[in-house]
């Protein structure tokens, strides 16, 4: 019969790990990560791998958000930068007047006269969507009208940020993706609105 011994990784220093092989000369080392995340290069598993980390249990954003801070701190700095990509690309993705149409008392209603439509807020409520996770953005993406109403996430911009600091020790991320988070950059999206690299140059009312 196999002996299994479990003891969480952090624990298993050097003096442990002789321990353990004096005892077990013959034995196998098996590492097994309950989140899903591994030792290789980012990409769409550990992006959402890291996304699932993020703490619903607790009611403080810095408490929901510090699992996935930590666990995105483990990855190389080129990891953290193309994790900040993958978030970028997300966010572009439901950048569009179909999602916003559907929020509740920011929803995107040019006709109707004083309706004011926060960019801002609209970014968070796209962070809202990515932060519960893949299945919850792939419903939204097929059926816009199921994205929150009013939940928004704000915090998650700020996740690449905050594992560069608690990997690096400097608060200096200076990483501009070529995709943009930021509402009305997906000319695809809004049809007939300007996006905001056109607004750069012609500053006039977006819609």
């Amino acid at each position: 019969m196999a002996t299994l011994l479990e003891i969480p990784l952090r624990d298993a220093d050097a003096a442990a790990i002789m321990g353990l092989k004096s005892k077990y000369p013959d034995a196998t080392l098996r590492i097994e990560s309950a989140n899903g995340l591994h030792s290789g290069d980012m990409d769409e598993a550990q992006f959402w791998a890291i996304i699932e980390l993020l703490d619903w249990e607790k009611s403080a954003s810095a408490d929901i958000m510090r699992p996935a801070v930590e666990g995105l701190s483990t990855f190389s700095r080129p990891d953290i930068c193309r994790f900040y990509d993958l978030l970028n690309e997300k966010l572009y993705a439901l950048d569009g007047r179909r999602f916003a149409e559907h929020l509740g008392s920011n929803r995107y209603a040019p006709k109707e006269e004083d309706k004011h439509f926060s960019v801002d807020d609209f970014l968070y409520s796209r962070c809202g969507v990515v932060a519960n996770g893949q299945a919850f953005f792939e419903e939204v993406l097929q059926h816009p009208e199921r994205i929150p109403k009013e939940f928004t996430f704000e915090p998650l911009l700020s996740l690449p940020d905050e594992a560069w600091e608690l990997k690096t020790g400097q608060d200096d991320l200076d990483y501009f993706p070529e995709t943009w988070y930021e509402t009305f950059s997906n000319a695809e999206g809004w049809p007939g609105v300007r996006t905001i690299k056109e607004r750069i140059l012609d500053p006039r009312p977006l819609a």
